[in-house]
């Protein structure tokens, strides 16, 4: 029986390299928009530009799993990072928007490979009474890097190559842990086989609420540095508001978390909603009586943070155990595609309206979420009691969503 010591000591390596990698992945996200926006692209531009990095994103999750079944976990990883360095570089010798497009879905791509390599180590071995905890480890790591990313913006020229090439030691180092540890690696992955329409049928409202996770989410990473630049905050407040955002996502997901458990999960999709529409409206129209009331409010954004997993927990609460592999899949694919439209759209909402058109974008895409959530909510009913628990999953590869919170692997649920 493993305890938790062990069971974190056996994972240190790629617990170690995840947030090594957030850390990076963090930087070069807001580095790119905040560098941009200096440079003086259009609003269009940026939002395209940004948008790439999730194309890369989605086109992983068909090609990388192969590439790891073919040649093993360690050398993948190695391959990925190696070529997410070499990208990360490239960005600072080249500094041309179109490249930069190209980089971006490079990037993408990476990174979902090298999710997947962690991921299936966390996967592999863990014992079933140990998977929340470690799940929970694996989630405070990734926000801890995402937000702590945002303040390496301050440790350099955001126009300099110094600070491109920060962003690259830090994919070159998260290979240290992986390249060094004495653990077995995982076996190879099982490549899922996807029919859409028919996980879309298995888990219509999940898909729906993944997606427009995607848009909102991919929005506040890609444009939220952009749009803190076009308000007038400097860079050290720039990183205070991405942080802080990433942050309190973490924090919402306890008490989401227990909403999620106790009521019908698409009512709780419809307040979860309706929170981010009086939020983001709340921000456009109060955000500019001072930096203090800002950060508060974005304190509070940080909800959006819990739209995905609880679209994940809807959907597990629905399908057999055969089938978690391939929706959970799908659920990334969803939200990858939201993703890649989230940032164009609300960049062209910014060109139009100016930069608080940002929160209007996010609080129409909550707004729709709530309202069609409550609506479907009579339809497609659950008991709340054979709900699975709620577990906070980042979105990041469907590897970790193996991890199911049923103990019994022949159960089966019935569509609600």
């Amino acid at each position: 029986m493993q305890t938790m010591r062990s069971t974190v000591q056996s994972f240190f390596a790629p617990l170690l390299a995840i947030t090594i990698l957030t850390m990076g992945a963090g930087l070069l996200n807001s580095l790119l928009s905040v560098n941009m926006s200096l440079s003086g692209y259009s609003e269009q531009i940026i939002g395209l530009v940004m948008s790439c990095n999730y194309v890369g994103i989605t086109l992983g999750i068909f090609f990388c799993q192969p590439i790891v079944q073919r040649v093993g976990h360690i050398r993948a990883f190695a391959a990925f990072a190696a070529l997410l360095t070499a990208v990360a570089l490239l960005h600072g010798i080249f500094p041309d928007a179109w490249l930069w497009a190209l980089l971006r879905i490079c990037s993408g791509l990476c990174i979902t490979g090298l999710f997947m390599v962690i991921e299936s180590w966390l996967n592999e071995k863990v014992e079933p009474q140990m998977r929340g905890r470690l799940l929970s480890i694996y989630m405070i790591l990734v926000y801890f890097g995402n937000g702590s990313g945002q303040f390496l913006l301050n440790v350099s020229d955001v126009q300099s190559k110094g600070i491109f090439m920060l962003a690259g030691i830090l994919f070159a180092m998260c290979l240290v842990p992986i390249s060094i540890t004495r653990a077995v690696h995982p076996q190879p992955l099982e490549v899922p086989r996807y029919n859409l329409l028919k996980l879309f049928r298995l888990a219509p409202f999940s898909m729906v609420g993944s997606f427009t996770a995607g848009m909102i989410n991919s929005s506040f990473y890609s444009i939220g540095p952009m749009f803190a630049l076009k308000i007038g905050l400097p860079i050290a407040q720039v990183s205070w508001f991405m942080s802080l955002t990433v942050w309190s996502g973490l924090l919402f997901q306890w008490p989401i978390g227990q909403l999620s458990d106790r009521f019908n999960r698409l009512t709780v999709l419809s307040l979860l909603g309706f929170a981010v529409l009086l939020v983001s409206v709340a921000i456009a129209n109060l955000g500019m009586l001072g930096l203090p009331i800002l950060l508060l409010l974005t304190a509070c954004f940080g909800v959006v943070f819990t739209i995905y997993p609880v679209a994940m927990a809807r959907a597990q609460d629905n399908i057999d155990k055969k089938d978690i592999v391939p929706v959970s899949g799908a659920l990334i694919l969803f939200f990858g595609l939201g993703a890649c439209l989230g940032p164009i759209l609300s960049s062209t909402l910014i060109a139009w309206v100016g930069p608080w058109g940002f929160y209007h974008f996010t609080a129409m895409c909550g707004g729709l979420l709530g309202g069609a959530a409550w609506i479907c909510r009579k339809k497609l009913r659950v008991k709340t009691d054979e709900q699975v628990p709620y577990i906070p999953i980042p979105k990041t590869s469907p590897v970790i969503s193996t991890l199911d919170p049923r103990g019994d692997p022949d159960t089966g649920r019935e569509q609600a």
